[in-house]
């Protein structure tokens, strides 16, 4: 990546501008952490000696620049802590649009993160009562709710796992 020289004439007026680009690119075009330094050497290499950057705004930038970053990563884990949590669940996708619009039902029987590394959300695999299998986007997903097997076995060990559980609270308390 080549860096052109800053040219203004304040010398904060460019990083601003950088800045405020660097926000607003497509994901197919955001800078990464190496290119904004580059970025941020460059111009204070090229600035106006006379009128030089104030730091506390080079500092504040870059903070914002990192809890961006941050704030990113924080989406994308919970994206995959998301999709994680509907794997066996019954999911409602619909799909179609106009006179056309269905619904698809199914259960999550898989995950495919292959895209968020690179910004996509992650996909959730869905089989259908069919035993077809389709990948829909995380964000289409409209409705969750248990599957008929996990229901029925969640309520039979619902039963024994409270049961199990007071025994151990009267061995807990006895000690």
């Amino acid at each position: 990546m080549s860096v052109s020289p800053v040219t203004s004439s304040t010398g904060t007026a460019g990083t601003a501008a950088a800045t405020t680009a660097a926000a607003t690119t497509p994901s197919s075009q955001t800078v990464s952490l190496t290119q904004f330094m580059q970025l941020l050497s460059t111009e204070m290499s090229n600035q106006d000696p006379l009128q030089p950057m104030d730091p506390t705004q080079t500092m504040s930038q870059l903070a914002q620049f990192t809890t961006l970053q941050q704030m990113s990563q924080l989406s994308q884990t919970q994206g995959l802590a998301t999709a994680n949590s509907y794997l066996g669940l019954q999911v409602s996708v619909p799909t179609g649009t106009g006179a056309s619009a269905t619904t698809a039902t199914g259960t999550v029987t898989g995950l495919d993160t292959s895209g968020v590394a690179a910004g996509s959300v992650p996909e959730v695999i869905v089989t259908g009562a069919n035993g077809t299998t389709t990948e829909y986007p995380l964000t289409a997903v409209s409705q969750v709710q248990p599957s008929a097997a996990a229901s029925t076995s969640s309520a039979s060990t619902g039963t024994s796992a409270s049961s199990g559980s007071t025994g151990s609270g009267s061995t807990s308390s006895g000690n």
